[in-house]
C-alpha cells in the first residue's frame, strides 16, 4: 500500500499545519483452502492516519493533536 502526505489544520488553534501520512483503505483477496477446495475471501483493510508532526504555532505535541483529531472524528 502506498501512502500520501497530507497537510491538516491544527484542531486547537486552526492556524498551524500538521504533517500526516494517509494510507487509504484497500481490498485484498485471501485464498482459503478447505476440504471442499479453495475459495477466495475478500478483505478490506481500514484507513490509517499517521501524524508526523505537532503544531508549529501553538506547540501541541503530535500525540495531543492525534487524540484531538480522533475525538472530533476528523481522522
Amino acid at each position: 500500500m502506498v501512502g500520501q502526505y497530507e497537510e491538516l489544520s491544527c484542531p486547537f488553534c486552526d492556524k498551524g499545519r500538521i504533517s500526516a501520512l494517509y494510507i487509504p483503505s484497500a481490498f485484498t483477496v485471501k485464498r482459503v483452502r478447505s476440504g471442499k477446495g479453495t475459495a477466495n475471501m475478500p478483505r478490506k483493510s481500514s484507513e490509517v492516519w499517521l501524524i508526523k508532526s505537532g503544531c508549529n504555532v501553538c506547540g501541541e505535541s503530535s500525540e495531543e493533536v492525534e487524540k484531538e483529531l480522533k475525538r472530533k472524528n476528523l481522522i
